[in-house]
């Protein structure tokens, strides 16, 4: 059974026309060098460490978080006056604050994939002495598809990505009311907002958030958006039902084609645990980064860019305890437990450590 999000009061919505983020540097090689395409992330990209090119990797100098400082001033203006209405004080910087971490943790997990993924290529090379053309394709469809409406619903990465926010155990998690009240996450049933909308299941269902890391991995390996097949069914879904069918039938029909019912018990993409239950090894998922989240390098374009470095730069001590900390008293609206309530444990691997 899918869980169900709490809700508080209303969401208000975002124009989904979105304005292009102009291209900042024409010789960077992402996908997402262009801002996300979605209305709480359009200001944030993530550029991988390395590029693949003629069977070699080489470093990628301007790898790392990137933010557009103007698009995030206009961004946290509208939370701002959403807020205002709400009658929160210090709507300003609350906003910036709340906007900021949202696409700032989005990215974080783009470089847990991009960790992941490099890790196994550095591996193959060492090996094979080249790296598979396949491994670079994935990014080039995925350019393809990311800003097609309904199309787009199959780049699932995204909505781990999101997934990842609403299920960190500490204090990240627990704004994921206020992340939803303002926009920025959007609901679980906003097919128009497409595999950012997808993160419910898999922020609730670990299992979900394996079978979509699996998927991903696959999608990595073999070049390919829908390497098990499944977009058939989901178009034929979508042209019985609607759309609203078709989008609430992906991640199941993600989950049945990695976690089959029948499983051949020779298949070597399978363990048994104690229970025996058929466990997919997944590929080893994608549960941290290379980097722990203040170490992978930001790059702050735009007019605003001082602003942005100033509060969220090394110098400033509030960054990033304090200002969690003041989100989190103003829009917490349910206790985490005790045993997961701190994001500054030793032993915390979601912790925020400089």
């Amino acid at each position: 059974m899918q869980p169900t999000v709490p809700m508080t009061g209303f969401t208000r919505g975002f124009d989904m026309n979105l304005k292009p983020v102009p291209r900042l540097d024409s010789k960077e090689v992402s996908p997402e060098s262009q801002g996300e395409n979605d209305p709480g992330l359009r200001c944030f990209w993530y550029s991988p460490m390395m590029i693949v090119s003629d069977g070699k990797m080489k470093k990628n100098n301007d790898w790392g978080i990137h933010i557009e400082s103007d698009c995030l001033s206009e961004l946290s203006a509208f939370v701002a006056g959403q807020m205002e209405q709400d009658g929160v004080v210090n709507a300003e910087y609350l906003a910036l604050d709340l906007c900021f971490l949202f696409g700032f943790d989005h990215e974080y997990f783009h470089h847990c994939t991009d960790s992941a993924l490099t890790a196994h290529l550095q591996r193959i090379f060492e090996v094979e002495g080249k790296i598979p053309d396949a491994s670079k394709m994935y990014r080039k469809e995925y350019s393809k598809l990311i800003d097609k409406e309904k199309k787009n619903w199959i780049l699932v990465q995204e909505t781990l990505a999101n997934a990842h926010i609403v299920r960190d155990p500490t204090r990240l998690g627990g704004l994921r009311e206020a992340f939803l009240r303002y926009g920025l996450l959007p609901q679980p049933d906003d097919w128009k907002r497409g595999p950012y909308a997808l993160w419910d299941r898999a922020a609730f269902d670990s299992s979900v958030f394996t079978a979509l890391s699996h998927f991903v991995w696959l999608q990595y390996l073999t070049g390919k958006v829908d390497p098990c097949d499944i977009w058939p069914k989901v178009e034929k879904i979508c042209h019985e039902g609607g759309n609203d069918a078709g989008f609430d039938a992906i991640v199941n029909q993600i989950v049945d084609a990695v976690e089959p019912e029948d499983i051949d018990s020779e298949d070597s993409s399978y363990i048994l645990n104690r229970d025996g239950v058929n466990v997919p090894i997944s590929f080893g998922g994608f549960q941290q980064g290379l980097l722990r989240r203040l170490e992978v390098p930001l790059h702050v374009h735009g007019s605003q860019s001082a602003m942005i470095l100033e509060r969220y730069g090394i110098d400033n001590p509030e960054w990033p305890y304090g200002i969690i900390e003041g989100l989190y008293s103003h829009f917490r609206i349910v206790e985490l437990s005790g045993e997961s309530d701190d994001p500054f444990g030793d032993d915390d691997d979601f912790e925020l450590t400089p």
